[in-house]
Parts: structure tokens; C-alpha cells; sequence
């Protein structure tokens, strides 16, 4: 599928994520049937850094636009949150529409994108019930969070790693969002850390990442918290 137009059919659908590449290179028949569409593999941090590239004598020199060292925890504020992207109109439309795309296409990538639009938007037709729960974590995108990334010498991957260090309250969440996530899509959430690039290392030391969880309902992120010392829930900042 063409990113011009993959990038105009989600946003028709309303659940676009703001990035043009929504791709996904995961074969894993487990990650498949046991998580929801991961939207983020493919996109890598390494690419948003800016090269500048000037001339000097007449040797051509490439220099790293230096990024800001930084507490993930310290930039919480300046990560920007979008308006709440859930629409629940013409759902049973635009899930016949995505249907019909589905039977013309051979491309597996390609077709688990449009399987994954269609399970956003039927996950959409329970989110009234749920809906409580999930407007208690504010929501971003890709755009803000390249913005951070840009700025900041932070990184963003998958949550694992942090896990064993994350406080009670921290895990608490995590169990509260995958509960509910498994009880709208059968499936778990997929969850990742904004933090420092060295503390995704085996090697130890203090970690206070960002903690996100990819929404069930749109290509887009909702934000748990952030932590230093304990977990502080954005609604307790």
C-alpha cells in the first residue's frame, strides 16, 4: 500500500497516527495472535536525527545536531498531547469498506495494516463502556513524540527491560491498561519507555523512563505516566 495513499485512508478512518510509515516487520505468529498491531516496528530513532552537512576547505563534513541531556521525567510537560482521536462514527461502514480492500490485497504487510484498521475500529464499538478508564491517561502521536526525541538525547523502545525495575504503582497500571485492553480485543497492549539511550543496556542503574501504551482504538499512544523515585500518574502532577 502507497504511503500517500495508506496515509489518506487512516486519516479518512480517523484513527491516523500522524506518520506517514505505519509498517510492520514482526513475522512472529505469537506476536500476532497475542498483541494488538504493533504500528511502531520499522520506525527507527536513528533516523530522526538530524545531519547537517557544511563544507569546509572543500572536504564535506557531517556533524550530528547536538541533542539536550535530559531526565525523561524533566520534559513530561513539554511531550504534546493531542484531543482525544476516537470517533464513533460510521464504524460499520468503514469496516465494510476496509473489507473489501482487505480481499484485493497479497502484499502480508500491506494486509496486516488494513487488519489492524479493521480491529481499531471494531475495538471503537466498546469503547463507550470503557471509555472512563481510558479518558484518564491523556493521548499523543508519533509527530509529538519525534518532536521530543529530536530535541532531547532520549530514546523510545519497548517496555520489557524497564519492567523488572518498575515500581508497584508503575505495574499496577500496566495490569490495570492490559486487563482492559484484553477485555475489549482478546489481544494484549503493547507498551513503550521514552528514557536515556544507555539505560536500554544491560547494565544497571537508576531508570525513570516515560511509560506509554499504544491505544487500542486509533494509531496512536496514550501516556501512563513517568517515574523518578515512584510513579507519578500525569493526573497527580
Amino acid at each position: 500500500m502507497g504511503n500517500l495513499l495508506k496515509k489518506a485512508i487512516i486519516k479518512w478512518l480517523g484513527i491516523e497516527s500522524n506518520n506517514n510509515a505505519v509498517t510492520y516487520n514482526d513475522s512472529s505468529s505469537e506476536m500476532n495472535e497475542k498483541y494488538l498491531f504493533d504500528f511502531r516496528k520499522g520506525w527507527s530513532n536513528n533516523e530522526s536525527i538530524p545531519i547537517a552537512i557544511s563544507s569546509v576547505d572543500g572536504d564535506i563534513e557531517e556533524t550530528k545536531s547536538k541533542k539536550i541531556i535530559i531526565k525523561p521525567i524533566d520534559v513530561l510537560d513539554e511531550l504534546e498531547k493531542i484531543p482525544n482521536p476516537i470517533h464513533l462514527n460510521n464504524l460499520d461502514d468503514k469496516i465494510l469498506i476496509l473489507r473489501d480492500k482487505q480481499g484485493l490485497i497479497t502484499q502480508k504487510y500491506a494486509k496486516r495494516e488494513v487488519d489492524a484498521m479493521i480491529e481499531r475500529l471494531n475495538n471503537r464499538k466498546q469503547y463507550l463502556k470503557y471509555r472512563d478508564f481510558f479518558n484518564e491517561f491523556p493521548y499523543t502521536n508519533e509527530e509529538s513524540i519525534k518532536k521530543l526525541l529530536d530535541k532531547y538525547s532520549l530514546v523510545m523502545e519497548t517496555s520489557d527491560i524497564f519492567v523488572p525495575d518498575f515500581p508497584d504503582d508503575a505495574i499496577e497500571i500496566m495490569k490495570k491498561y492490559t486487563a482492559n485492553v484484553e477485555e475489549i480485543s482478546g489481544k494484549k497492549p503493547i507498551f513503550y519507555v521514552i528514557a536515556e539511550k544507555e539505560l536500554f543496556d544491560y547494565s544497571y542503574g537508576k531508570r525513570d523512563p516515560i511509560l506509554l501504551a499504544q491505544c487500542p482504538f486509533s494509531f496512536n499512544y496514550q501516556i501512563l505516566g513517568a517515574w523518578d523515585k515512584e510513579m507519578l500518574i500525569l493526573s497527580e502532577l
